[in-house]
């Protein structure tokens, strides 16, 4: 999961619905609905089962917090998960 998810944060034609942060070690979902449609299929199943509910559930199972407050408010972190890494 985390190598899937660090190519989609990385790749630049999705960049405009997920991408990083200028830091480097947050990243954020600016458009939710435009990632539950184009992405989240493409790589978590074409059968449109994995919902973005679900896509969160699993963030939080691999221990990514979401930041609660302050300039990356909604933005995702995981100590090991940066920007070209």
């Amino acid at each position: 999961f985390p190598t899937v998810l660090h190519g989609i944060v990385s790749d630049e034609s999705s960049d405009d619905c997920i991408h990083w942060l200028p830091c480097g070690k947050h990243f954020s979902i600016s458009d939710k609905e435009k990632f539950s449609k184009k992405i989240i299929p493409m790589y978590f199943g074409s059968r449109g089962a994995t919902k973005f509910t679900s896509f969160t559930r699993r963030l939080k199972r691999w221990k990514f917090t979401r930041v609660a407050k302050g300039p990356q408010h909604g933005a995702y972190y995981h100590e090991f998960f940066v920007k070209d890494k």
